[in-house]
């Protein structure tokens, strides 16, 4: 992306592009291009004296430097609704497979909020799916939205917009696989089913869904169903894993886990480490979600309140937990924790990569969550055709493998703790590595057979 003149003042790219009457606008490979309203069709988008040119610079040093493959920006008319989509697609990886998107629906102050979610979300999910051995790669949704629990609450006057978002998905033909995320569930997916049919973490057959007037409608045949528990088992195996790297027993009974967010995953987990004989205490920041774990579950609760949740931080504990939202582990809060291991369910726990060098040199395990909450990843994926070939989701449903799997990816990281013991580097460090080369000796070998492929077409054209 060559350097232009730039204007001094900013414009929003949502407000440019509605100026400009442009609806989606795409980075790949430093250059720009843009549809308009009244196109289909993809041309450059001239950079000279551009207003958003800051963003968009920045925005592909980022992709750059992450190594992303593609990013979108949508800005379109809902069919059917007053709203206007605002919505961001970043893919970092297909070259497992097709890329699984979470589907994020949230209030965003800026749009490079926006930015960052989805260039980190994508990268954590096709790192997960990478180190898990499953034959799929990673992207992220991003839907900016005024009020996001109208989707979370699976209001019907959200289902322009979702089913807008199905209609999207359906474009990419089985290159983009959605599944749900922040303010979006199993609900979610059934409305995006009337519009593409490929997404994941579908109400099984024998659940149902409220939708419009009342009605209810079955879920799909052979669908996963809510991932939380499974998310928490692969967790749960985790915490075993380090427990046995630091003390030489995987045994959790009498250990002192703190859980940093109640909700499913959290009383799933619960559930697998009061069975384990663990001392659990627990924190939120709604006093609701406190209340009923006191009232079913032995756990001592610390904090109900953000401002009681910083208190949390700093109880000594064997291992501490975090089932919440993402950037719990901070260059400050380091200086708070009081455990010998972190490991848990919440996506993108690290403010920073180096945040996971600083827990290394504070002598905390950290088990990256791209490991430690494959569990619902790896059950969803059970709906995802199994060969190219086969184009049918949701042919089948095999639990007993999920728990294969998820046992599996324990054996590797049990491996992988123990290659460490030998090298002075973090388990981030190393599990980010081994899942990048994976992706990457994928690319490779495409490319070698494109360009051995296009060699001999040429040998073919001139004889």
């Amino acid at each position: 992306m060559a350097t232009k003149t730039v204007t001094s003042d900013r414009l929003g790219i949502y407000t440019y592009m509605h100026h400009m009457d442009i609806r989606r606008l795409r980075i790949r490979n430093s250059t720009v291009y843009k549809k308009m309203i009244d196109s289909n069709e993809w041309e450059k988008l001239s950079l000279d004296n551009n207003p958003i040119y800051g963003f968009l610079l920045l925005t592909d040093l980022i992709l750059g430097q992450m190594g992303h493959e593609d990013f979108y920006i949508f800005y379109e008319k809902i069919e059917g609704s007053t709203e206007t989509l605002r919505a961001m697609l970043c893919i970092y990886s297909r070259d497992l497979g097709p890329a699984i998107a979470g589907v994020r629906v949230n209030s965003y102050d800026a749009e490079e909020d926006m930015v960052e979610d989805a260039v980190m979300c994508s990268r954590t999910t096709a790192r997960k799916a990478a180190f898990s051995n499953l034959k799929l790669g990673g992207a992220q949704f991003i839907i900016d939205h005024n009020n996001p629990k109208e989707i979370a609450y699976n209001r019907s006057n959200s289902y322009a917009l979702i089913e807008n978002i199905g209609k999207i998905v359906d474009e990419f033909q089985g290159q983009i696989i959605v599944g749900p995320d922040l303010n979006t569930g199993m609900h979610t997916m059934h409305i995006l089913q009337r519009f593409t049919e490929h997404v994941i973490c579908n109400v099984d057959q024998d659940s149902y869904i409220c939708v419009e007037d009342g009605r209810q409608e079955t879920g799909s045949i052979n669908g996963s169903g809510d991932p939380s528990p499974f998310t928490a088992y692969s967790v749960y195996q985790s915490l075993k894993r380090a427990a046995f790297s630091i003390t030489g027993s995987d045994s959790l009974q009498g250990k002192k886990i703190l859980i940093i967010g109640l909700g499913k995953c959290g009383i799933s987990l619960i559930d697998l480490l009061l069975q384990e004989g663990a001392l659990l205490m627990g924190a939120d920041i709604d006093p609701q979600a406190c209340q009923i774990i006191e009232e079913l579950y032995p756990v001592k609760i610390l904090a109900r309140s953000p401002e009681e949740m910083v208190n949390a931080y700093s109880t000594e504990c064997f291992a501490l937990v975090p089932c919440a939202g993402g950037g719990i582990i901070s260059e400050k809060r380091i200086e708070l924790f009081n455990t010998q291991i972190i490991c848990g369910a919440a996506n993108n726990q690290l403010n920073t990569d180096m945040d996971a060098v600083l827990l290394h040199d504070k002598d905390v395990l950290y088990i990256p969550d791209f490991i430690s909450n494959c569990g619902g990843l790896i059950n969803a994926a059970q709906e995802v055709p199994s060969t190219p070939k086969q184009r049918e989701y949701r042919l089948n449903y095999d639990e007993n493998m999920v728990y294969k799997q998820i046992d599996a990816v324990g054996a590797s990281l049990a491996a992988l703790l123990e290659e460490l013991k030998a090298q002075n580097i973090s388990p981030y460090e190393l599990s980010q590595a081994k899942a990048d080369l994976k992706m990457q000796d994928k690319r490779k070998l495409r490319w070698i057979n494109y360009v051995a492929s296009k060699s001999v077409k040429s040998q073919i054209d001139n004889q």
